[in-house]
């Protein structure tokens, strides 16, 4: 009998994340934030991904894909930071980030991955910088809170 319910509950679990799936929509849109712990960024990019709408209606539950954008900031110099993301957003967030820092005089790359919460296109994550290599540069938040919203466009 507990193998029978077992079954039934997976074959159920199942049948619904390929329904949710079918129903999963391309998205692109534009993400904008700030980010920082001990310096302050600000974050623009543009998602290529795609969405997952609540069952009942066309509200954005959440959303999922690719990120090419940047994180900027002022503060002692101009820092410019290319990045490449990857998240998957709904009610849990996880990503991972490849980010380029650079002040045009030295620079370094870093792997940060994120952990946190998203709902409705908006997402607040904590992440740390591991740096690839050991560049020594000043200006780079060891750890990393972040809060962004994605517009759709």
């Amino acid at each position: 009998m507990i193998k029978l319910l077992t079954f039934c509950i997976i074959t159920n679990l199942i049948s619904i994340r390929i329904s949710a799936a079918e129903k999963d929509k391309p998205i692109e849109g534009i993400i904008l934030g700030i980010s920082g712990f001990e310096y302050n960024y600000l974050d623009i990019g543009y998602c290529f991904g795609h969405k997952v709408n609540w069952p009942s209606t066309e509200k954005l539950k959440g959303y999922g894909g690719l990120v090419i954008g940047a994180e900027f900031t002022s503060q002692d110099r101009i820092i410019v930071a290319p990045k490449l993301s990857y998240s998957i957003n709904m009610f849990v967030s996880f990503g991972v980030n490849i980010i380029y820092y650079t002040d045009f005089q030295t620079a370094t790359l870093q792997f940060r991955p994120e952990f946190g919460a998203s709902l409705f296109g908006v997402r607040m994550v904590f992440g740390r910088n591991f740096s690839v290599g050991n560049y020594p540069f000043g200006g780079v938040n060891k750890n990393n809170y972040a809060i962004t919203v994605l517009i759709p466009t």
